[in-house]
């Protein structure tokens, strides 16, 4: 979709409206690509500081629902947490608001579209696979009193994270005179096979 689809699909009128929570997870949780363009004129036009509000709170909603034992994927989606909100802090440059665009749409497609988790019913029926979004909704539904699943997100692993200087105080929420920099440049990890149906 392009942007004014993508400013019909959220409910806005414009980019400055983009403030609360539900929009950032129908961004994210899309079933329908959405052109990187059109991303990059709705941060354009939104508050950076509100980016980077909506994303902490949205990958803290989507890390609380992940199935217990889940100690890698949680990692990786911690590691672009900090990855993503690190550039939406620093966004104001527009250098840094088009990298931003570029990760949040790598993520974006990885989350809801790329990505693979392969779900074994508990019952003994047979695997399949989903993406990490549709897992975590799976996982969700489960405590729910649905379907019960064993997850493995061995696939969805092969991630590679951008990696980028911030300011230790950006990265801690606080503010010092002269930050120490550090710098994220997390191993690759091997990719994993891909599940054939």
């Amino acid at each position: 979709m392009d942007f004014n689809e993508l400013l019909e699909y959220l409910d806005l009128e414009d980019a400055s409206q983009f403030e609360y929570f539900e929009s950032m997870a129908d961004l994210l949780e899309s079933e329908e690509y959405i052109e990187q363009e059109a991303m990059y004129q709705l941060f354009d036009g939104a508050d950076s500081t509100m980016i980077m509000e909506l994303l902490t709170d949205y990958f803290e909603d989507i890390l609380e629902g992940l199935p217990e034992n889940s100690g890698e994927i949680f990692s990786l989606l911690h590691q672009i947490k900090l990855s993503l909100t690190g550039l939406a802090s620093q966004m104001d440059e527009e250098d840094m608001l088009r990298r931003f665009t570029d990760q949040f749409y790598r993520f974006q497609n990885w989350y809801s579209h790329e990505s693979e988790v392969i779900l074994t019913p508990e019952d003994g029926g047979r695997p399949f696979g989903h993406t990490v979004r549709d897992a975590i909704t799976a996982c969700r539904l489960e405590r729910l009193g649905g379907e019960k699943y064993d997850y493995d997100f061995e696939n969805a692993l092969d991630y590679e994270l951008d990696s980028y200087s911030m300011s230790f105080a950006d990265l801690m929420g606080t503010e010092e005179e002269q930050p120490e920099t550090i710098v994220f440049s997390p191993d690759d990890g091997e990719p994993g096979g891909i599940y054939d149906e």
